[in-house]
């Protein structure tokens, strides 16, 4: 069983990689919400395309590790040693 942080996020998803688990789709637009990003403002932080995100925020394909990391710092959720 995972644990989840108060933030709605298991633990696993706070990891480092290697032992990073990706977020699940609600667990990424848990993080969207909390910094108040459409996917359009995901996608133009990230350098991505908004389909690209959609496709994440859907569960159709996984966010990348380095985008899930860079969005989890503009949340201040950690991640401060990268």
């Amino acid at each position: 069983m995972s644990e989840s942080k108060p933030n709605g996020v298991r633990v696993e998803c706070m990891n480092a990689a290697p032992s990073w688990q990706p977020p699940s789709s609600d667990e990424l637009r848990n993080l969207m919400d909390s910094i108040g990003y459409s996917p359009r403002e995901v996608g133009e932080f990230l350098g991505v395309s908004r389909k690209a995100v959609n496709r994440w925020t859907l569960g159709q394909e996984t966010i990348p590790f380095a985008n899930w990391v860079l969005l989890c710092r503009r949340a201040g959720w950690g991640f401060s040693e990268y």
